[in-house]
């Protein structure tokens, strides 16, 4: 069981470094409107004089991925929402949490490991509100809203999703709003299910 939390640790740490990206927004198929718009304080010292400035930056959740993670409530778990204190409530207490300085960002990832995934929540040190970063689904006894779940085929998502956004032999990434679906294959057979905003 160890060893298990352990590799589980170290792929949601791999995928927060393979995640880093300065990138805002991304294209998408998916077309929305609503946002969230948060401030980003971007402090600058000038001669012994603080000054601030705000950056306006906004996660666009319209057009997003929606898990529904697997409990009572089946609670809906929107890439990009800023709600983390109501949807931490309704997904119950978690089997572990981790806090990892985010790469690349002044910020801190704090992990949430469930039974059948892992929850990554984004909190600038800014003070801006946390958002759902990260959801990488760790077990085949868990699908996705589409019914995609671990050890179905290429054939499967292709059908389930329809053409990917971008391919290989090993990832198919499609895209929707500011979200990323990314699927993991090896010999034609999914592997991981990682929902992202990059």
């Amino acid at each position: 069981m160890k060893k298990l939390c352990a590799c589980v640790l170290a792929i949601v740490m791999a995928a927060s470094m393979a995640a880093c990206s300065d990138s805002k927004t991304i294209s998408s198929k998916a077309s929305g409107s609503q946002a969230t718009t948060q401030k980003v304080a971007d402090s600058q010292a000038t001669e012994g004089t603080s000054v601030s400035a705000g950056v306006d930056v906004t996660i666009d959740t319209t057009g997003n991925f929606v898990f529904k993670a697997d409990n009572d409530a089946k609670t809906d778990i929107v890439l990009g929402t800023t709600d983390i204190d109501s949807l931490l409530q309704a997904l119950g207490t978690p089997k572990s949490q981790t806090d990892i300085e985010a790469c690349g960002h002044d910020a801190i990832d704090h992990v949430y490991t469930f039974t059948n995934y892992v929850l990554t929540v984004r909190e600038m040190k800014s003070g801006e509100k946390p958002f759902v970063l990260d959801l990488y689904l760790s077990s085949d006894l868990i699908k996705t809203p589409e019914g995609l779940e671990i050890g179905m085929s290429k054939d499967d998502v292709i059908a389930k999703y329809g053409d990917a956004d971008e391919a290989d032999d090993v990832v198919m990434t499609y895209k929707r709003g500011t979200s990323v679906l990314r699927v993991s294959l090896k010999n034609g057979s999914v592997v991981s299910i990682e929902y992202m905003i990059p």
